[in-house]
């Protein structure tokens, strides 16, 4: 049986506002399998349980009913409906290559994002035509609709804010903004409240958890390291962590090249030990060797690539051995002090910290409508995530990277160029690598429950679009729109 309704994300360039594009919703086609694509977006649009149950029991097709309970299929659907509000048809998408004779694809408005969204809908093959799998995307800007125009910068800025405003109106973001030229902030703001319990509003200054974003932390940590002799990228792990950690027959296999890139083959230490766990065990770095001692490979190290926490973090565990630092006094001292990142650290979440967001999830369930994450993720932040920071920080961070503060211009290229021989295209040291020759962009992002960052560091052009939010995946519509406005903007004009 296909897997329960996968969600496909695409670029956020293809993504294009429906703000931009006003349409009447035509009538849907009398075509193959469509009869329940109506009832369908009817059904998500209501946001009403027993309406999205009975669409359900009425047009799913047996097998995909039974394969899920009924509750797994009823909450994906008003997920949906949480994020994007009302569903309105635009067309059928056609393709050069023609889809199968059971699937069809249907591009829609979604009112509360602005975005065109699609369902790539399989129906059986007997005369009943039900739905047997459902997926949910991004989708492509529809041909019929016009590219949107060039713009200025103010004129940009100006449909950011608009836009900002909106989603955080609509309850899709809570949290903090900041584009900046170089030095020159561009745009800030704050939207959303840091606390729920006490109404206390986000403000610049509040810090939000970074999630993976950590990872740039540690990476550039290691790199200073290379640079000052002290390792080599193909020195081998087990030349800094022993059998406590992972066997030898591991460890001797793991270059440092290889962790830098998620080509070592080892996975995550969020395993089964660790949800079972309490969070108040793990503040240090060698208290998480009870959730890492049994890992094993899933490939030979630099064979393949696979996103691994656990390879992250035993970076941090060579920084502590070759620097003889504990692995945050190292970054607060060579990365947070020399970028001015001073409301940047791994906090401990038993203890008070000012301005600090709590991160929330959409939950049903809950008298609220909304569940915390104090009892979902680490206590306190390391090598691979989890710590916190500030969008006014982070826009630091990319003035002290891209300056060569931290490191020299050779080992600072270094870390944001892609290592495709590493099977790693769009990664280097760290980094998220992205865009064209002549316009990258390199950085990364963070997510979990209740947690969404983003770093986008605009090498070509000098932007730096740095967005927080302690909503589970708030971040993403506004980093996404504005990788979107920063297309439009004519540099001449």
């Amino acid at each position: 049986m296909k897997k329960l309704l996968s969600i496909i994300l695409l670029s956020a360039l293809v993504a294009i506002t429906a703000r931009a594009a006003h349409f009447d919703s035509p009538e849907i086609p009398d075509a193959q399998g469509t009869s329940r694509l109506k009832p369908l977006l009817e059904a998500i649009s209501s946001g009403n349980t027993e309406k999205i149950s009975s669409f359900a029991s009425d047009n799913f097709h047996p097998d995909f009913l039974d394969a899920h309970p009924m509750e797994a299929h009823v909450n994906y659907l008003l997920n949906i409906h949480d994020e994007e509000g009302k569903l309105t048809y635009h067309s059928l998408r056609t393709y050069d290559e023609p889809l199968p004779d059971n699937q069809f694809v249907v591009i829609f408005r979604a009112e509360r994002t602005e975005y065109w969204r699609a369902f790539t809908i399989d129906f059986s093959d007997d005369v009943d035509q039900k739905i047997t799998n459902l997926k949910f995307s991004h989708a492509n800007r529809p041909s019929n609709v016009a590219e949107p125009g060039p713009l200025t910068l103010n004129a940009a800025l100006d449909e950011l804010d608009g836009f900002v405003q909106r989603m955080a109106s609509n309850g899709i973001f809570s949290g903090t903004v900041l584009l900046a030229k170089g030095e020159t902030v561009l745009y800030q703001a704050a939207h959303g409240e840091a606390s729920k319990r006490f109404n206390v509003p986000n403000n610049l200054q509040t810090k939000f958890n970074l999630g993976s974003m950590n990872k740039m932390f540690t990476s550039t940590a290691i790199m200073q390291l290379v640079a000052q002799g002290k390792l080599s990228l193909t020195d081998k792990l087990s030349d800094f962590a022993d059998e406590t950690w992972l066997p030898k027959t591991i460890t001797k296999k793991i270059e440092i090249q290889h962790l830098l890139t998620h080509s070592s083959g080892l996975g995550s230490y969020f395993n089964q030990t660790y949800m079972n766990s309490s969070k108040s065990l793990y503040r240090t770095l060698d208290d998480y060797k009870p959730l890492i001692k049994n890992e094993t490979l899933r490939f030979k190290p630099g064979s393949d690539n696979a996103y691994s926490n656990t390879g992250m973090f035993m970076l941090g565990v060579i920084i502590e051995k070759v620097s003889g630092q504990d692995y945050f006094s190292y970054i607060r001292e060579h990365i947070f002090k020399p970028a001015g990142m001073m409301n940047s650290d791994s906090y401990e979440m038993d203890q008070p910290v000012a301005n600090l967001a709590i991160g929330y999830e959409k939950d049903r369930n809950a008298e609220t409508g909304w569940r915390n994450n104090l009892y979902a993720h680490v206590l306190k932040g390391g090598p691979a995530g989890g710590g916190f920071s500030t969008v006014q920080d982070l826009h630091r961070f990319a003035i002290a990277l891209t300056e060569f503060k931290l490191l020299d211009e050779k080992h600072t290229k270094l870390l944001y160029t892609a290592k495709p021989k590493l099977h790693a295209p769009s990664y280097g040291f760290g980094f998220n690598v992205a865009g064209t020759s002549d316009d990258r962009i390199v950085g990364h992002g963070g997510g979990f429950d209740g947690i969404s960052a983003n770093l986008d560091i605009y090498l070509d052009r000098g932007y730096v679009s740095a967005v927080m939010s302690n909503h589970g995946s708030g971040s993403r519509i506004v980093e996404a729109k504005i990788m979107e406005l920063l297309s439009r903007i004519h540099e001449t004009m």
